[in-house]
């Protein structure tokens, strides 16, 4: 499961070298995933969508970021 709040480096897939952040949001409601150039998320920042469902993010990880490689 993607981990909410934490930034990870995108290692395989269209979105490799990346780095990305899923957070949680109450208006609209759903998961918006953003991600930047470095670790900081404040470089080149590019919101990929709100996801609805938990169900939606997973999908989009699996076809754009496959391998993530997560901070603790």
């Amino acid at each position: 499961m993607t981990p909410l709040g934490q930034t990870g480096f995108v290692k395989e897939g269209p979105l490799q070298g990346w780095f990305v952040r899923v957070s949680q949001m109450e208006l609209p409601k759903g998961f918006l995933v953003s991600r930047a150039r470095n670790a900081a998320m404040d470089q080149t920042l590019i919101l990929d969508g709100i996801f609805p469902e938990r169900e939606k993010l997973e999908a989009f990880f699996q076809d754009k970021a496959p391998v993530v490689e997560w901070a603790e």
